[in-house]
């Protein structure tokens, strides 16, 4: 396992926090303007990533192997949600952010983190088994996920479940077992708008942090609760499940190892698109993603 990899990626997404921190101290960005920068993330950037993550893969799988690791993505979605529903009910979290931090709790930065830590323990394997887990991701992000944020007890339009990034993962299926490879000038093209994913999600979130106190990023309680399932809870039930049906050690690992990763930066896009608790969202992804280079290495000793 290559530690400096995991160490990097983190550096690289602090400072792109620490900019967006900046950018909204200075008042550069506005809450107006991070709303903006939020659907250009989410509807247009978002959309090019995840056909990039299919279209840039090469790895010989079979449609067998990719139709079973396809199942047992989904299923470790089963997985996660039946550890964290019942205990976030049991929590004395308000009713108002059960769905956010259900959200938080479940969903993880299996992008950014994610491919690169995946490439330095497993390869190219990795690369794209975490592509291929991408899609079931935005799916479930931008459908159920969506739900979750948006809450009963605010305005939902159902009509914003058929969106580009949703359109996108959909198409990433058939497109994965195809192996379809689109023109050059169109890969490229496609290519450098998801290049705005990043940088764009971390500073949405960076400059979202920047209108709350910073010492209330870390005396929320419930953020505590978030890390614990997150972090060590939900990757290590997913292992002890999925090692009794998965005999593939790089499909097993993957899948523990993208478990393993901090929450996912759309918990704070959705929030402020969506009405949630943007407070909790950002402060939920600046801290698992701080404590996930001590986790990550820990459950990789441990478990795989």
């Amino acid at each position: 396992m290559d530690m400096q990899v995991i160490l990097s990626q983190m550096a690289v997404l602090f400072i792109l926090l620490a900019v967006g921190l900046t950018v909204g101290k200075l008042k550069l960005l506005t809450p107006e303007g991070n709303k903006v920068l939020t659907k250009v993330v989410l509807f247009i950037a978002l959309p090019c990533t995840i056909l990039t993550s299919v279209l840039d893969s090469d790895i010989d799988i079979t449609v067998a192997d990719t139709a079973f690791y396809l199942s047992m993505s989904l299923f470790s979605f089963v997985i996660a949600f039946a550890v964290v529903i019942p205990i976030i009910f049991l929590s004395r979290a308000g009713k108002e952010d059960r769905g956010l931090l259900t959200y938080m709790s479940v969903y993880s930065n299996s992008g950014f983190m994610g491919i690169p830590v995946a490439i330095a323990i497993f390869g190219a394997a990795g690369a794209f088994y975490t592509a291929l887990f991408n899609i079931w991701f935005n799916v479930l992000s931008f459908s159920v996920g969506i739900m979750l944020i948006a809450g009963k007890g605010r305005k939902f339009n159902p009509k914003l479940l058929i969106n580009p990034p949703l359109i996108a993962a959909l198409l990433a299926i058939p497109v994965a077992f195809a192996g379809f490879k689109p023109p050059d000038i169109l890969s490229e093209t496609i290519r450098l708008t998801g290049n705005i994913t990043t940088p764009g999600a971390m500073i949405v979130i960076g400059s979202s942090l920047s209108y709350i106190p910073l010492k209330n990023v870390f005396s929320e309680w419930r953020i505590a609760l978030v890390c614990a399932l997150k972090l060590l809870f939900v990757p290590f039930v997913t292992w002890l499940i999925l090692r009794n049906f998965i005999t593939d050690d790089i499909m097993l690992g993957v899948l523990v190892i993208i478990a393993a990763m901090p929450t996912a930066a759309q918990s704070s896009m959705f929030a402020i698109e969506y009405g949630g608790n943007e407070r909790i969202a950002s402060a939920g992804v600046f801290i698992t993603t701080l404590l996930c280079g001590i986790t990550v290495p820990l459950l990789v000793y441990l478990l795989l």
